[in-house]
């Protein structure tokens, strides 16, 4: 395989992802209130802006953990050359519906908080966007399957 470097790397990106956001997970109570601190808003509502970016937060942690997840899958199989194969398919349905879930919870919290619809809008983009690419990959793998039993 003539990219299989750049599996590579994109793989020890997601680890290194997925430890930030356990990282994120563990001092996230701690770690806003003070880096939002730093940014020097004077603000008469940081308190409710802090509690709601924290909550909005831990509701999608366990959607990005997902994602996350199943991109290592993913590239792991890119890596021992299994690409088109069902189970990329189903990867990537479940990470297009891991930012659907996102772009939700976002969504409603923009009632509090009106800049995560920033989150919520790029969600719904990289959500279709990887439907698309779902679709193209289904069908490659249909063609794959029925080149296999032409042969």
């Amino acid at each position: 395989m003539k990219n299989k470097s750049s599996a590579i790397l994109s793989l020890i990106i997601c680890i290194l992802s997925s430890l930030a956001l356990i990282g994120l997970i563990v001092t996230m109570p701690s770690f806003f209130p003070w880096f939002y601190g730093k940014l020097n808003v004077a603000s008469d509502s940081a308190e409710r802006i802090i509690r709601t970016v924290i909550i909005t937060f831990y509701c999608c942690a366990p959607f990005a953990a997902a994602a996350l997840t199943m991109m290592i899958i993913i590239l792991m199989n890119i890596i021992k050359e299994k690409v088109f194969i069902p189970q990329n398919v189903l990867c990537f349905r479940l990470i297009s519906w891991c930012c659907y879930a996102v772009f939700i919870i976002t969504a409603v919290a923009c009632a509090k908080y009106f800049p995560l619809v920033i989150v919520a809008f790029a969600m719904a983009v990289i959500g279709t966007l990887l439907r698309v690419i779902k679709n193209i990959l289904q069908s490659a793998v249909e063609l794959r399957e029925e080149n296999d039993l032409t042969i």
